[in-house]
Parts: C-alpha cells; structure tokens; sequence
C-alpha cells in the first residue's frame, strides 16, 4: 500500500513490532524515545487506511504530562491532522493524551501557537540578560485556561522543542 510512513525506526520494526538491534541502540543511546516508537508504530497502522499518511515524514515526538506534540515535515501538519481532525483525533485516543501537531524548524511563534492552540499569542519577545536569551512567549491572561495543559508543562514543551529557554507570560 505505498511507501511506509517516514519514521525514526525502520520499516521492519514498524511492521513487526519489535525493535531491530539498530533501532534498540538508538533507544538505549537516547536518540529516539519511546514515544517515537510508539507514536511510529500508530501512524503506520493508520497509514494503512489513510493513503495521506504515507507521505508524513514523522521526526520525533515529545511528551509533558497529558500533552504530546509531534513534529513532522514541513508542509504535512495538514496530512496528519486529517479530515475533521480525524487522525489526530485516533492518534489522541490511543496515546491516552491530548496531541498538538508542529512544523519542524518553524518559528518560535508559529510553534507557540500551533501547541497553544486555541490559546492565543500576542507575541515573543527576547530577553537578553548577560550571556542568556530568554524567550517570552506572552498569551492573554484569559486564555489561561484554554491551554491544552498546565503552563509549567506547555513551557517546558517549548523549551525541549525549541533548544531555548522560553518562559509563559501572561498579560
């Protein structure tokens, strides 16, 4: 049925549900997680319905408390939503967990609002405080409870997405 979805594992371990000795290493190394597997392993059972996934080049997963945001190629947010938010919808009900849909190599900004959503952004500013930058991702303070999860679990999301410091404001 097409070409397998693009994944931190190979298609053996995708197909077979156990992990070669090459995709084993790279999870005792740290380079792919757990999650990585098994987010993998869902989109490829999915793939078999859904021909758009095929196509959905899947980079890596990461997980806070109830939330989970996948990073995937540029341009294939709109395959892995799926119609209605149908796939993600099935991906969310068997993670367990609410789950958010990134660009890789997007913008600050535009990483912000699509894990915050549909909190708003008003803007990011950075703070230089010595040898640091410290970005503020400022949201208005009444969509403090339409965040998908708690602000510490939000801000460290964008933190290990973003390889920078990214502190929530809410104004």
């Amino acid at each position: 049925m097409g070409e397998p979805t693009h994944a931190p594992i190979c298609s053996v371990c995708l197909k077979s549900g156990i992990l070669c000795q090459g995709c084993d290493n790279k999870l005792k190394e740290g380079r792919i997680s757990r999650l990585d597997v098994e987010v993998s392993r869902i989109l490829y059972e999915l793939a078999q319905k859904n021909r758009a996934l095929n196509t959905v080049n899947f980079k890596r997963g990461v997980g806070e408390g109830d939330l989970v945001v996948l990073i995937v190629g540029k341009g294939e947010v709109k395959s892995i939503v799926g119609r209605g938010g149908r796939t993600i919808k099935e991906l969310s009900g068997r993670l367990g967990k609410k789950v958010r849909v990134a660009e890789e190599g997007a913008e600050l900004r535009k990483l912000a609002q699509d894990i915050l959503t549909p909190a708003h952004v008003r803007g990011v500013n950075i703070l230089y405080s010595g040898n640091n930058e410290v970005y503020r991702v400022r949201v208005p303070h009444r969509d403090t409870r339409r965040l998908p999860a708690g602000a510490d679990a939000v801000q460290s999301l964008l933190t290990k997405i973003a390889n920078k410091e990214v502190k929530l404001v809410f104004e």
